[in-house]
């Protein structure tokens, strides 16, 4: 599970990474409203480790601005045993990787985000975020959780990339077994 919600994040991040490189222009605009440096069409991105595959990110849209990259309709599937069959993944109606002042990237998403481990255990979201400081996923929005037939809802989440240790904010409810 901590490989999956790690090969998503180090999905989004490679997906700001690679975009987020760009030269200083010598002009300066007048106006307010940041230019994209670049726009990209059905992005599909590879990630491998030791030439396994790891994980697909696929956008429909990418714009970069200067310290902003903004992808649109992303989803991401997650290769864990086999490198044909999807062990889990994430989908969201649009996102975006920040870099801070530290070189730090904070990757968002938002809209129906909804995000599936190799365990089967559902996430579904308005938003959520990679906190690098404290390196956990994090929401301010409505939550829910399955995990069999268990169900946890609430407002408010934070968790370590593994999903063991998941704390839902103004928490409701419901646990088949006990």
């Amino acid at each position: 599970m901590r490989r999956t919600i790690l090969y998503a994040l180090t999905a989004l991040t490679a997906w700001g990474l690679f975009w987020g490189c760009s030269e200083e222009s010598g002009t300066e605009s007048k106006s307010q409203k940041p230019k994209s440096l670049a726009v990209a069409q059905k992005v599909r991105i590879k990630f491998t480790e030791a030439g396994k595959l790891q994980a697909i990110l696929y956008a429909d849209r990418v714009v970069d601005y200067d310290s902003l990259t903004w992808g649109w309709n992303l989803k991401a599937d997650f290769f864990a045993d086999d490198d044909t069959i999807p062990d889990g993944g994430m989908t969201a109606d649009s996102g975006y990787v920040r870099q801070d002042r530290r070189g730090r990237r904070m990757v968002s998403v938002f809209g129906n985000v909804h995000l599936i481990s190799p365990d089967s255990t559902e996430l579904f979201a308005d938003s959520l975020r990679w906190n690098p400081k404290y390196q956990q996923i994090e929401s301010n929005s409505q939550v829910k959780i399955v995990r069999g037939q268990d169900v946890i809802e609430g407002t408010g989440f934070v968790s370590d990339p593994n999903f063991k240790h998941i704390r839902v904010l103004n928490v409701r409810g419901r646990m088949k077994k006990l």
